[in-house]
């Protein structure tokens, strides 16, 4: 027998599996521990977002948070899929940040579900988006690229402190989880499942890879 859920009932299911992050963060990464590899990791590349660029491993969905305040000079969607195009690999979402108080522009990319767009202005520790999954390879990563002759550390430290945000009053953020719906509908939808033995929240979790 097959149970077919509607659109609102399979949205709230998939809502149910999705941890909200803090909208604004002291570190680059939030919680995850990062390694800043050394300097010079895409000589070979041409373009400044690539040759001065640095390349930081993180699981796949980590929330990546502006080193800098600033103005979104440009915004790129290359889509899932690699691209590789002048030398470059350009996946995701990427975008030029000109970054305030005199402080080198910065490029980030292989982002997805951002929370900004061309022309938006940004503050230091705001989120912009996840990093995603770089296909057929292991070394998922957020790409970031400093303004030539600049270096990563003048915005973050090496365990992802951001510098701009000393004394940032963590306090003010609101952090949750999205509360489970109430709606007659999906609990009827539970109750039936629940009576096959199975969780419709399990069967949806793996179907859409959570």
């Amino acid at each position: 027998m097959k149970y077919i859920l509607t659109e609102k009932q399979l949205l709230n299911l998939v809502k149910e599996s999705i941890n909200e992050v803090s909208s604004v963060s002291n570190t680059i990464m939030g919680d995850k521990n990062i390694n800043i590899p050394k300097d010079g990791a895409h000589k070979g590349q041409k373009g400044w977002q690539s040759n001065n660029a640095w390349d930081i491993a993180t699981p796949i969905g980590s929330p990546v948070y502006a080193v800098a305040g600033g103005t979104l000079l440009t915004y790129s969607d290359y889509g899932p899929k690699p691209i590789h195009r002048n030398g470059k690999t350009l996946f995701g979402v990427g975008f030029t940040v000109d970054s305030n108080d005199g402080l080198p522009d910065v490029y980030y990319t292989h982002l997805k579900d951002c929370t900004v767009k061309k022309g938006d202005t940004i503050e230091c520790g705001q989120l912009l988006g996840y990093v995603m999954d770089f296909p057929g390879s292991s070394y998922d990563h957020l790409h970031i690229g400093v303004e030539s002759g600049h270096n990563i550390r003048e915005f973050i430290g090496s365990d992802g402190t951001l510098k701009c945000a000393k004394g940032m009053d963590l306090e003010k953020i609101k952090m949750g989880t999205i509360n489970k719906s109430t709606e007659k509908d999906v609990d009827d939808e539970d109750n039936i499942f629940s009576s096959l033995g199975l969780n419709i929240n399990d069967i949806v979790k793996k179907s859409l890879g959570l």
